[in-house]
């Protein structure tokens, strides 16, 4: 299956060699890799530059944009001009990696593999890890039903179906619950672990982050209950169970703010009846 990876980098000098040269070793190489030299301060779009001299299929466009970080929407409006910038049509699968990963060999194999294996899959991708103690630990917001969107890859027609990403907070779990209105698969792929050299969330304010995710649960159309019980499941990410109470904060505001929520009345109604039944297989699982 034929795959193009869009890259976003926004002062990535110190992690993108490892990125790029982890694509490079890939047992199938993508039709693309392009990296989105976000208005680096940094030489990021020089040593892109210098690698993608010995690469014809390698390609670094340079974008203006605004030197504040916005967490969610900077990178998804970086991600969004690269692939507004190639011509995508002979593309199987639409690939959305982040410049701070270091891919194990046959990450791309196994990803293809997976999409090849039931035209149901839309959304695939493995899992993110940090070194810790010479060993690669999953994230704490690895999760079964996730693809975090460091990488994201999705195939062409469920990407058109679910009207692409936004550049919103929320996108990378957005798009799934759109993919599973729409009778798309999301798949995880916990053997494949990619390195992350950046925590997540570690560029913003942890009370900040946590804030805007319980808004989030407001915007997704969650409901009270719903966006409770998942700000009461951050209370293990620091600061320690006060990340809890400021998601609920955060869900709390909005609910008196009322912001435009991301999804339709009746995508909303869909997605509480999901984030219900998965909640009771959770309790199930726990108790069988």
């Amino acid at each position: 299956m034929r795959f193009g990876i869009v890259t976003p980098a926004h002062n990535e000098a110190d992690t993108i060699p490892d990125y790029i040269s982890s694509v490079i070793g890939q047992s199938i190489l993508p039709v693309t890799l392009i990296i989105v030299n976000d208005n680096s301060t940094d030489n990021t779009g020089d040593i892109a530059r210098q690698i993608a001299k010995k690469h014809d299929w390698i390609t670094v466009i340079d974008r203006e944009s605004l030197p504040v970080h916005r967490t969610g929407s900077k990178v998804v409006a970086a991600f969004l001009h690269g692939l507004s910038k190639t011509d995508y049509s002979t593309w199987d699968i639409i690939v959305k990696m982040d410049a701070d990963l270091v891919l194990p060999p046959d990450y791309f194999k196994g990803v293809t593999e997976e999409f090849a294996r039931s035209e149901s899959v839309g959304i695939c991708g493995g899992i993110c890890a940090l070194r810790k103690g010479g060993k690669l630990v999953p994230e704490q917001l690895t999760d079964r039903f996730h693809v975090r969107g460091a990488l994201k890859a999705y195939r062409k027609s469920c990407y058109a179906r679910i009207g692409g990403v936004r550049p919103v907070y929320g996108w990378d779990t957005l798009d799934e619950l759109l993919a599973a209105y729409y009778n798309w698969e999301t798949v995880v792929l916990p053997d494949l672990v990619a390195e992350h050299r950046a925590p997540t969330g570690s560029d913003t304010s942890s009370t900040v982050l946590h804030k805007m995710t319980g808004e989030m649960f407001y915007r997704l159309g969650y409901g009270p209950v719903i966006s409770l019980a998942a700000s009461a499941k951050r209370y293990r990410m620091k600061p320690f169970l006060i990340s809890a109470l400021w998601s609920c904060l955060g869900y709390l505001l909005a609910a008196l703010r009322k912001p435009e929520q991301y999804v339709t009345p009746a995508q909303r109604i869909f997605i509480r009846k999901l984030r219900y039944r998965r909640m009771r297989e959770k309790i199930a699982g726990k108790r069988a």
